[in-house]
């Protein structure tokens, strides 16, 4: 079977799930963005190539913002398009979805290859359209996406409920963990007690939650944090701002390596994702199960019942920093409790390992090359 993804946001430590996937005789070829961390490997049966062209770094909503995201975007089509056409692939997995080009493009790609499509967001973290023209769109959208993947039962029920699609066409493959830690390597609580937000800084990630919490905290509680990432101007600024004012609140703003992102997750005791609004699964949350950290997370998404499964962490109710605060001062007060929650977030990685995955998704493609 000859693979080929079109995953634009593929991660270096996302390479084990490529090198995991393909089996017996099969092939993958990946096409991702090219832009720094971006991975590139060539093997006798993977090729991930960082090719695809990114969007101008100018100031989002200026015209020449807009002008760089049409091209980019219709390039990125272009390109998928002439893939297909000359890489005599069997299935075509298009694991990022664009609403603006994927209504009329996929369509297409259907005519010449089996098609699967992953549906990380049922709906946008941040829309752009009115409520309805929205929903009119993904409808529109999900409606030719062919076979769909999705990592999380809720994320399904609620792809079905609100698109009324086929249940027949959406297949739960739960979400790889990358390996940040070896699986027999048990995790113990450090000292320093250190918090740690990682991620795009969005309003949607719940980043003033998080700073009120800090604050309601002060710096005599002993716990430290650290936020990395980047995100929104605005959002950066206030994090920056905050970290002046508060002595135990550290920012790192920019693009994280992996590798720093690697340390970052080695030398923090908890990871917090304080979101107010999600339809998705978490890259993030399973980077920290990669790494054995527990975690709290707002009651949104899929993300309250992937942490309770295994008792990976702590739920909060979004938008409460006074929540926040109080699981914070619990989850290092309790060390039964956080070791507990610490091999919990360990017994997820070794479930969710790029083998495990990998074998799951190749099942999906056999069926549909069956058909």
């Amino acid at each position: 079977m000859r693979i080929y993804w079109y995953w634009p946001f593929a991660r270096e430590e996302d390479v084990a799930l490529a090198l995991a996937t393909p089996g017996g005789d099969d092939s993958l070829v990946v096409d991702a963005l090219d832009r720094p961390g971006a991975p590139r490997i060539e093997t006798d049966r993977v090729i991930v190539r960082a090719r695809l062209p990114e969007v101008d770094g100018t100031r989002e909503g200026s015209v020449r913002w807009a002008g760089s995201r049409a091209r980019t975007y219709r390039s990125r089509s272009v390109m998928r398009r002439e893939a297909i056409a000359t890489g005599d692939f069997d299935v075509c997995h298009v694991a990022f979805l664009n609403q603006y080009t994927d209504i009329f493009d996929l369509r297409r790609l259907a005519r010449d290859v089996a098609l699967v499509t992953t549906v990380h967001d049922v709906l946008p973290h941040r829309s752009r359209l009115p409520v309805a023209i929205q929903h009119r769109v993904l409808d529109r959208l999900y409606r030719v996406c062919g076979t769909i993947i999705v990592h999380h039962d809720d994320v399904k029920t609620e792809l079905l409920e609100r698109f009324a699609i086929p249940n027949e066409r959406v297949h739960v493959v739960p979400h790889w963990v990358s390996p940040f830690r070896d699986p027999d390597d048990r995790r113990v609580l450090s000292g320093d007690h250190t918090v740690l937000f990682f991620g795009t800084f969005r309003a949607n990630k719940g980043i003033e939650v998080l700073l009120a919490a800090i604050e309601q905290l002060g710096p005599k509680s002993g716990i430290r944090f650290h936020m990395a990432g980047r995100g929104d101007a605005h959002m950066e600024r206030k994090v920056l701002e905050a970290a002046e004012r508060n002595p135990s609140l550290t920012a790192e703003v920019g693009w994280i390596t992996p590798e720093r992102k690697s340390e970052l997750l080695q030398s923090a005791d908890l990871s917090v994702l304080p979101y107010t609004s999600f339809s998705s699964q978490s890259g993030v949350l399973h980077d920290a199960f990669g790494s054995h950290l527990p975690v709290i997370v707002s009651d949104v998404g899929a993300l309250r019942s992937s942490v309770e499964r295994t008792g990976a962490g702590w739920v909060v109710r979004p938008n409460s920093a006074a929540d926040l605060k109080a699981a914070i001062t619990n989850a290092f007060a309790d060390q039964q409790g956080w070791q507990s929650a610490s091999d919990g977030a360990r017994e997820v990685a070794i479930d969710q390992s790029p083998e495990r995955v990998g074998t799951a998704l190749r099942a999906v493609y056999a069926s549909v090359v069956r058909l």
